[in-house]
């Protein structure tokens, strides 16, 4: 049988990677809208916006996580 443990570190290189995640899809984004046309499609800009703001979240409640069981 398979056990998956609570692993703090694990979680916070987790986050961490997601971060990193984010501003990579916003760095992308920003390369390709500038890549050529004169003007960024809105479907770009709202796209990474609401994919940078979805990593970060997740990020968030990653880092906020306790395991309780350590407080007792």
């Amino acid at each position: 049988m398979l056990k998956l443990y609570f692993n703090p570190r694990a979680l916070e290189t987790l986050a961490k990677e997601l971060r990193r995640a984010s501003w990579g899809v916003a760095v992308a984004a920003a390369a390709g809208g500038i890549s050529g046309t004169e003007w960024t499609p809105p479907w770009l800009i709202i796209g990474s916006t609401v994919v940078w703001v979805v990593l970060q979240c997740a990020a968030v409640a990653l880092e906020s996580l306790k395991d309780e069981k350590d407080e007792k």
